[in-house]
Parts: C-alpha cells; structure tokens; sequence
C-alpha cells in the first residue's frame, strides 16, 4: 500500500492569545457605509454585528482548518502511527480534537445569541456593550483550550518525516557514524535522495530509491544517530523510533569501517552490528566493510576474522564499487523471505 505523507498537509495551530487577536484585529477593521440620514441606532447595530460575525467566522474557520488538518490516528500505517505515538500523546491528542470541535460550536452559539441581543438593543451603548460581552465570553472559551491547541501544534513536528512507499522494500542502511552511510544511499540511489528530519532528532535522514528498468526496486533509508552504537545506549525516544523501522518491510544494510578512521573501533562496530542483528533479528542483513580505498590487506583481514560466520561484502562508497552488490544480494534476500511468508 502506497501511502503519502499524511503529517504534511498539518497546520500551524496557533495560541489561544493568537487566536484572539487575529479575530479581534479583524472585527477593529469593520466599517459600514450608508448615507448620511441613517438612522444611527440601526448603524450602530449593524456595525456591531458585523463585528461579531467577523470575531465568530475568523475562530470557528480557523478551528475547523485546524482539525480537519490532523490525522485520522487509527487509519495510518503502523509505521508512521508509531511515529505519532511518539511525538504525541494519543489519548490527550483525542480530547483536545473533541474540546475544539466543541468550542467551534460553542462560538457558533455565541454568535447566534448575540446577534439576537444586538438587533433587539434600545441604544448605540447597549450595542457596543453586548459585543464587547460577545468578546470576553470567546476569548474565555479560548483560553481553556489553551492546552488543547498546545497538543495539537506537537503534531506539525512530524510534516518533516519524508514519503515511504509500502509497496517497494526498503533498505535500513546502519552503521556507527562516518563509517559512509550517506555516501551509500547515494551510490546506490538513481533517484535525488529526499533529506528530512525525523521530529526527535536533529540529525536528517535521506530517502533515496533504487530504480530498475520497471520503476524502483527498493527505497534506501539512512537514520544517523538511531542505529549507530548498541541498544543499550539508547534512549527511549530512540528506541520507540527503532520499534517505528521495524514496520517497514525489507532488509539491512550494516556497513562496517575496517580502518577505523570513522572514529570508532572494529570492537564497537561489531557490538553494534550484534545488537542491531538481535533488534532486527525477523530482518534479512547484508554486512560490508567500507573505504576499500584506503583499507590495507590487513585491515581487512582483522574485520574478517571478527565477522567470522558473516558474508562480507567489499565496498568503497566514496567510488561506488561494490555498493550495487550489496543491493543485489539484500533484494536476493529479501525476496526470499516474502517467498516463505
């Protein structure tokens, strides 16, 4: 199932005190133009409806862009609704969904009273009084949904998440970093590499596609900062981020930095490979050992005898040698595996 982003099209969801002003800033700039001999009570009157439609138009539209915007939780991808999990209190993103339903027609209400109140009025104060009345009760029915509108604008931090096609594999590209994941995804991708950042992160990601003679083969996913060192030294965030790549359907690239220049030692690239091995253990995996251009025979040597049970593959992802192999067999696998299922 192809699913498009469904954060992107989440507005800005503005402060109660925003709100307000927008609308009162709003109703300010009424004017009404009749001639000279009016009757100025019927001016008046019109005047001040005028202002409390335009105060009641402006909040109940914006409310309603506002819900209409969010997401229907339940019928996302788990992939995506395990992202909103994340970021989002669930529960509390429900209510305040109702509350500003609620204080949509609430205002709807208000509106229709007091234009009733306004024409009925026997004076010009008595008109200015009833919608300066109108006004102190919206701005109080906005302000209890203070922490409503506070949960809702969470939701605008997922419109950076990028697209997944969940018709394609995908390909989990891991490693500790600087061992050249970046630089992977975009030998292997024909296509420009969408770059975004997932909301609990500042690191970006790329999705980049591997395209074949009838479209795209498979879709590479590069996370930086989330499959990089070993589970325990993850945090919460983190690991609700992993359990959000485990629904999607493919395989893993583990890249591996034999001279070490990444930063991190061949022991602690290997602990990461064992613990993103047991985290993914339903995930076909393909492991290979990066910067062969710079590699010495025995730098190779050493990260085979460590990876000892593993099929190693050989890539310079500065050149893109060998990096289509790598592809090649994790499709080969990951075909397999949909075959037993």
């Amino acid at each position: 199932m192809v699913q498009e982003q469904p954060f992107r099209e989440v507005i800005d969801v503005p402060t109660p005190s925003q709100l307000i002003d927008t609308a009162f800033r709003r109703s300010s700039r009424i004017s009404v133009k009749v001639p000279a001999k009016r009757d100025k009570l019927l001016v008046a009157k019109l005047k001040e409806e005028m202002r409390v439609r335009a105060v009641a138009s402006t909040i109940t539209d914006k409310l309603r862009r506002i819900k209409n915007s969010m997401p229907m939780v339940d019928s996302l991808h788990p992939f995506y609704r395990d992202l909103f999990y994340l970021v989002v209190d669930v529960d509390r993103f429900k209510v305040a969904l109702f509350r500003t339903s609620k204080a949509s027609k609430i205002v709807e209400n208000l509106y229709r009273e007091y234009r009733s109140r306004i024409r009925r009025v026997g004076s010009t104060l008595e008109a200015a009084r009833a919608r300066r009345e109108f006004y102190g009760r919206v701005a109080s029915v906005l302000r209890e949904l203070e922490g409503d509108l506070k949960v809702l604008s969470e939701v605008k931090k997922l419109r950076r998440l990028p697209s997944i096609d969940f018709e394609v594999p995908t390909i989990i590209v891991s490693g500790a970093p600087n061992v050249g994941k970046s630089s992977f995804v975009k030998c292997v991708s024909t296509a420009q590499p969408e770059v975004a950042e997932y909301p609990f992160t500042t690191k970006r990601i790329e999705v980049g596609h591997v395209m074949g003679q009838r479209g795209i083969l498979a879709q590479v996913v590069d996370t930086p900062g989330l499959l990089d060192r070993p589970l325990e030294e993850r945090n919460n965030i983190e690991r609700q981020a992993i359990v959000a790549l485990k629904n999607l359907e493919g395989g893993i690239a583990f890249l591996i930095d034999p001279t070490e220049t990444c930063g991190f030692p061949l022991s602690y690239q290997v602990n990461v490979l064992q613990s993103v091995s047991e985290t993914f253990k339903d995930k076909p995996m393909v492991v290979a050992l990066t910067k062969m251009d710079i590699a010495s025979k025995e730098h190779v040597e050493r990260a085979l005898e460590r990876l000892e049970g593993y099929r190693v593959f050989l890539c310079d992802t500065l050149k893109c040698e060998g990096t289509k192999e790598v592809v090649e067999e994790l499709l080969r696998k990951v075909k397999k595996c949909a075959g037993r299922s």
